[in-house]
């Protein structure tokens, strides 16, 4: 087992301690300059990357709501999602499998933690536990409808 060299640990928990502390909106730059044109991205804060396949369920009681206008300006828009990230962080930290959902509907941009499962079945089954309206296909780009009203709005 390979060793961390004396102070690299505190080095990266450092890093890592800042990156929530204020998370740096320069990766979500195109994501959130194209939102209006694709309807929304996912993101994992932990690793910068968007997920390749499964299916995205939306957490509750984590959602935030802004006007589309935001949008406008996409320097405010990446300040709000850094505010965003920084309230939620105990969500997001050290979890590879919880991403930031952002979306575009009824002229908002909406904001909450969504968990990437592998299956269809499981995410369905958690989608209908936690009254999501639907989940999200990664791979096709469709959303499949899950029958619930939506969760909990947490206002921004």
């Amino acid at each position: 087992m390979r060793r961390v060299p004396a102070g690299a640990a505190g080095f990266i928990a450092r890093r890592a301690a800042r990156f929530f502390q204020r998370a740096r909106p320069v990766p979500l730059g195109g994501l959130v300059r194209d939102a209006r044109r694709t309807g929304g991205f996912s993101w994992s804060p932990a690793t910068g990357r968007l997920p390749t396949r499964g299916y995205m369920v939306a957490t509750t009681g984590r959602t935030a709501q802004f006007p589309e206008s935001i949008l406008d300006d996409p320097k405010a828009a990446a300040r709000a999602i850094d505010r965003y990230l920084h309230a939620n962080r105990d969500v997001f930290e050290n979890r590879k499998d919880i991403y930031l959902g952002c979306w575009i509907e009824d002229e908002k941009m909406w904001l909450e933690p969504s968990m990437n499962l592998r299956r269809r079945t499981k995410a369905v089954k958690l989608a209908r536990e936690t009254d999501q309206i639907a989940i999200y296909d990664v791979k096709t780009r469709d959303y499949i409808n899950t029958g619930g009203a939506g969760g909990f709005l947490e206002e921004a």
